[in-house]
């Protein structure tokens, strides 16, 4: 693991147009992150975590300032040319429940990115990694046919950072991941994220009021 900066984040800034004017939601935020390393990103409700989260991933555009990625300016690519770079920076929500598809099973969930991306091939061997990334995140293997609605927050929550970790990325911006959880249930999520990053080397963007 290399200590180069794997995120440059300069003078980031995004304003929204309302009807009582320019609303400032983020302004001229710079920091810098290396690889494996976790930031914080820490205010009140409403002072722009959330929006700078997912500024960085462009998610939604910036007004100005640079994003730099793995040493390359990733600021003004179109949503086109980001796909191939969506695999490497991946989003956790903070409802859990409202980021999944009612509709799918815990086994259409996890392998629905590895997919859409063609990151396996064969039906087999995407159920074979599902069943893996299942259990690399703490969800037994009876759960694989089960609806998000029939499990607790904490299993939905799981779900949602197998998801992120089918596209094996570098960065996980954590979008007040446990905020929605039991306060015995947010140890349980804290853990299985620091110990994923002790394992697979993940560097995360923590996005949090607490």
């Amino acid at each position: 693991m290399s200590n180069a900066p794997l995120l440059v984040i300069d003078n980031l800034s995004k304003y929204f147009n309302t009807a009582a004017g320019q609303l400032h939601a983020v302004d001229g935020v710079s920091f810098t992150l290396e690889e494996g390393k976790t930031l914080g990103i820490v205010g009140e409700s409403g002072c722009g975590k959330s929006t700078t989260g997912r500024c960085i991933l462009k998610l939604i555009e910036p007004t100005s300032g640079k994003i730099i990625f793995h040493g390359n300016d990733i600021t003004k690519l179109s949503r086109k040319e980001m796909r191939p770079l969506r695999q490497k920076m991946q989003m956790v929500f903070q409802d859990p429940f409202s980021s999944l598809d009612p509709r799918e099973t815990v086994m259409q969930l996890i392998s629905e990115p590895i997919i859409e991306h063609k990151l396996i091939k064969g039906r087999e061997a995407i159920e074979e990694r599902t069943l893996e990334l299942m259990r690399t995140v703490g969800l037994a293997e009876r759960y694989a046919n089960v609806y998000p609605h029939e499990l607790d927050g904490g299993r939905r929550q799981r779900i949602g950072i197998a998801r992120a970790l089918a596209m094996n990325p570098k960065i996980i911006v954590c979008d007040e991941p446990v905020s929605a959880l039991d306060v015995s249930i947010q140890a349980q999520i804290l853990n299985l994220l620091k110990q994923l990053q002790k394992d697979l080397g993940l560097t995360y963007i923590f996005i949090t009021h607490d």
